[in-house]
């Protein structure tokens, strides 16, 4: 009888966020995998709790580095972890870095990209101040919307963190650093791409093997961030998401960079400008009661869509791994927050046939998956809905979804959709109600004591949710059908 297993623990950081410790066990072998560890925001709080999490994870190693640490993409709630706790790692210990090929300084392609995203942050930065500056209360409200954005990227501090008790000087927080961080921690640093196959570290050979599935070569997949009507359960979403590339343009006018598209006078072109010379038209257009006929600033409405639109370039550069238990073929998908192009390009990879077993493909992975770490805290355009309607549908499937529902840019006025509801629904559906969430364990439909007992009772494992520790567990074993 085997016993290979693997045991995951996904840590609540206390806002939106990543962070999840696997540990892997055969004959008598361990080797430790960490995936991502960082929050939304860099307040004291955060810094606190991220610390906490990486000395449970240190303690939980018992004196034993981590065998690897996955970087999945440069976005602050998955990095900032090896930011404010860099220490405790180093007292940890990081033999094998993993990063994706995006993040290798010496990949000409990927240095290409990463100054483009480094010019889009700078823009929408310029946005941001050039917006603040005017006494307008559509434009403040833009400035904020496109701040909490840029959060991801930069320093995000707890708005509702006492004044008093903030750190008088704190250096800006970018995942870059998180990125740098890690190169410094890893004895061993490689840059993954799609193809590639692994065994992963400290086990018998040929125990689990790591397949990279993203993030894809192929430029127009790398930017294909909108899932169109068939490819995503809130169709809603996705067209409003698709709009805002528009709103980019109009917005370059604020910071007097040329616009390269026709939408440079967006909504309308010169020749309909008008300037308010008459008094009387200047004195009706701006009264109160006529506030309401206005269009000024209605293009602003969508600044929160548009700074969203541009930050899942980065979601859709996520390293994608799939780890299979190899003598049993079950899979567990850890997606980080790849968006639409990531996940289609999975069908074009070239696997080499001396690394993987006579019949394998991407349905192979996909119909032995019975973990899966949903995609960028359950976004409606983060889980491709052919493959969740046809291929990941395996009878002891879980879902382990890393969403705080607390959190401030969710429970705001139009706040974000996650989880997204249908996408939701239909993860509770493929999983007979096992799905398991960061902020509370999981819902009342999903309790395994509860509602959910009998589903749960058809896995060899049921999950533990240790409040003290601050996470979700979880366990596959090889020897269990």
């Amino acid at each position: 009888m085997s016993n290979l297993s693997v045991n995951i623990k996904m840590f609540q950081v206390g806002e939106l966020g990543d962070c999840f410790l696997l540990k892997f066990k055969k004959d008598g072998s361990e080797s430790s995998v960490l995936i991502d560890c960082g929050s939304f925001r860099n307040s004291d709080k955060s810094e606190q709790r991220l610390q906490t999490i990486a000395g449970f994870i240190k303690d939980d190693l018992e004196g034993k580095p981590l065998d690897v640490v996955v970087g999945t993409h440069q976005h602050n709630d998955h990095l900032s972890g090896y930011v404010h706790a860099f220490g405790v790692f180093q007292q940890t210990g990081i033999n094998n870095v993993w990063l994706s090929w995006l993040d290798d300084p010496k990949d000409e392609q990927a240095g290409k990209i990463a100054a483009g995203q480094r010019k889009v942050t700078d823009n929408l930065q310029k946005i941001v101040a050039e917006l603040a500056k005017n006494n307008n209360e559509s434009h403040s409200l833009a400035s904020s919307r496109i701040s909490d954005v840029l959060g991801f990227y930069l320093a995000a501090d707890d708005a509702e963190e006492p004044k008093a008790e903030k750190k008088v000087k704190r250096p800006p927080v970018v995942p870059q650093m998180g990125i740098d961080n890690l190169r410094k921690l890893g004895k061993t640093i490689s840059y993954l791409s799609p193809g590639s196959v692994l065994d992963l570290p400290a086990l018998p050979q040929n125990s689990v093997k790591v397949y990279v599935l993203g993030p894809p070569r192929n430029s127009n997949l790398l930017f294909d961030i909108n899932p169109n009507k068939d490819e995503t359960y809130d169709t809603k979403l996705a067209a409003i998401s698709n709009l805002a590339e528009g709103y980019l343009s109009a917005m370059k006018n604020f910071t007097g960079e040329p616009v390269d598209s026709d939408e440079g006078n967006f909504p309308f072109d010169k020749k309909h400008d008008r300037k308010l010379t008459s008094k009387l038209f200047s004195k009706e257009y701006q009264m109160k009661k006529n506030a309401w006929r206005t269009i000024d600033d209605e293009w602003l409405d969508q600044a929160e869509r548009l700074s969203l639109y541009l930050d899942t370039y980065t979601n859709n550069s996520s390293l994608v791994l799939a780890f299979e238990l190899v003598e049993c073929s079950k899979v567990l998908l850890f997606v980080g927050d790849a968006q639409t192009g990531n996940w289609l390009s999975w069908e074009d990879i070239k696997w080499d046939k001396d690394k993987v077993k006579a019949g394998f493909s991407l349905d192979y992975l996909l119909n032995n998956t019975v973990l899966y770490k949903v995609g960028h805290h359950c976004s409606h355009n983060a889980t491709l809905k052919e493959y969740l309607d046809d291929k990941i549908i395996h009878k002891d499937l879980v879902a382990m979804i890393p969403v705080d529902r607390t959190d401030p840019n969710i429970t705001k006025n139009n706040g974000w959709k996650m989880p997204a509801v249908n996408l939701y629904k239909k993860l509770k559906e493929n999983t007979q109600n096992r799905v398991l969430v960061m902020d509370i364990g999981y819902d009342p439909d999903c309790d395994p004591d509860g509602q959910a007992k009998e589903a749960w009772a058809k896995v060899p494992f049921k999950p533990v949710y240790n409040q003290q520790k601050f996470y979700i567990e979880y366990e596959v074993h090889s020897d269990s059908n």
